[in-house]
């Protein structure tokens, strides 16, 4: 009997070292070295430090051109990394997601932009340390995103004011939140609404405006709730229409975009669609805040669950005061 307990102690041994564990995910980090805050240039410790290497295995990668980051995502995804992590702001976020839309990969947010209005919708915090533990948790959903002619966003894409805005800062050289109040307020002054020819969901529609926004999030960031009543999940597009105001209202309008009150202004007009047709615009346009400028009718349609996204539990989620 005794014999018979060794050989099997013996073999529970051998089966315990033979044993293999769980494989870890492969997951990488496409980091925008020049994007918002600076925070990204000491995320590789940050990662080393706080990232689970018991779950998984990582690999960082750096842009060094625009579009740079959508090449990255499409290489991973043929690498087979389960985990693709955007280290930037919306446009560098946005620009990931367009190399994963559609596939099985999740994308991740570890937001160093100066708006970063897509983790602020889902409660990413900014300080990269909590936006790797959520990397960590591994919780994942999937949401819409937006196809426009043969580019793709996930957040807030526009026309007008808010459009020439992000031309303008994007030609300044200095990022951050600060710079950008000062384009906007160098901007407002001279800038004349426009008239507009949409069609919404087979509907003409012809609106002289001061920005029209095309929203599948609540806000472009810092808290700027352009479409609050937006939902990343339903399989609709909220189209926001801020119609030509008065100066003496500008005050008024601020206090609302900043309190989620925007589509109760007497200025503001508010749709939900799914497919959206600009006819020949003039002017630029933003996706996530990069601008595009567009010479022929721009066709804008919802894809639902279309991109897995990885996002913080309830019990993790952070105020918006937190970023």
């Amino acid at each position: 009997m005794k014999r018979f307990f060794k050989i099997l102690l013996i073999c529970l041994c051998l089966f315990c070292v033979g044993a293999k564990s769980p494989p870890k995910k492969k997951v990488c980090f496409i980091v925008n070295p020049i994007s918002g805050t600076g925070k990204n240039k000491k995320i590789k410790p940050l990662i080393k430090k706080h990232l689970d290497r018991k779950q998984f295995e990582y690999k960082i990668f750096y842009t060094d051109r625009p579009k740079h980051a959508t090449e990255l995502a499409q290489k991973a995804l043929e690498k087979k990394f389960e985990v693709v992590v955007a280290v930037g702001g919306d446009g560098t976020i946005n620009e990931v997601a367009q190399g994963l839309i559609g596939s099985p990969a999740a994308l991740g947010i570890i937001p160093t932009g100066s708006g970063n209005g897509l983790a602020r919708h889902f409660k990413i915090p900014s300080d990269p340390k909590l936006a790797i533990e959520i990397i960590n948790e591994n919780h994942d959903q999937w949401i819409d995103t937006v196809k426009i002619n043969q580019e793709s966003y996930i957040g807030v894409a526009g026309i007008g004011f808010d459009a020439e805005v992000s031309h303008a800062f994007s030609e300044l050289g200095k990022r951050g939140f600060s710079s950008y109040i000062k384009v906007v307020l160098s901007e407002l002054p001279n800038y004349q609404p426009q008239a507009y020819e949409l069609v919404i969901d087979g509907k003409p529609l012809v609106e002289k405006a001061f920005l029209i926004c095309f929203a599948n999030s609540k806000q472009y960031g810092n808290n700027a709730f352009i479409a609050p009543h937006a939902e990343i999940d339903d399989g609709y597009l909220d189209v926001i229409i801020l119609k030509e105001f008065p100066k003496h209202a500008t005050p008024k309008l601020v206090h609302d975009l900043f309190n989620r009150q925007i589509e109760d202004s007497k200025y503001t007009i508010a749709l939900k669609c799914q497919e959206v047709i600009i006819k020949k615009p003039l002017h630029y346009l933003h996706l996530d805040g990069e601008p595009m400028q567009f010479n022929e009718d721009v066709y804008i349609r919802i894809l639902p669950s279309s991109l897995k996204i990885l996002t913080p539990t309830e019990k993790e989620k952070w105020s918006d005061f937190l970023f």
